[in-house]
């Protein structure tokens, strides 16, 4: 194969491999510095623990049945946008802000991770966050 060649192949594979990359399902996304905070702020305590999300889970279902349930979708669909927003507001960088000041970084970092319309998602994270933040305050 001639150097063209070699060129008009990687033109065309490169773009291909990016957009498959790009389309494949996310099981466990990254929140940045979150997930890592997070991490370091419980230590060992998460053997000791339940997970504080799990623990507030029958609220999330309890949301996804008035809010969700004729979406089409089943709950694990939307436990993942309820956990973004419930881990967003126990990230210690956002204790004190409010979900107006957290939205646009949070809506953000949902885009760039391809998981899924902003648009349908929203109201879980938000609630998610609503809860979270209850959990911290309360």
């Amino acid at each position: 194969m001639n150097s063209t060649t070699v060129i008009r192949l990687l033109i065309l594979v490169i773009p291909a491999l990016w957009v498959i990359f790009r389309l494949m399902p996310v099981d466990h996304p990254q929140y940045g510095n979150l997930r890592v905070a997070a991490q370091q702020a419980q230590g060992h305590q998460a053997m000791r623990e339940p997970d504080k999300f799990s623990t507030q889970e029958s609220l999330f279902k309890a949301h996804y049945q008035s809010h969700f349930l004729t979406s089409g979708y089943e709950y694990k669909h939307y436990r993942l946008a309820y956990k973004y927003g419930f881990d967003l507001a126990l990230d210690p960088d956002h204790h004190k802000m409010n979900w107006t000041s957290v939205e646009p970084q949070a809506r953000q970092n949902w885009n760039e991770r391809t998981l899924g319309l902003w648009s349908q998602h929203r109201e879980a994270v938000l609630y998610g966050w609503e809860e979270g933040i209850k959990l911290n305050r309360g």
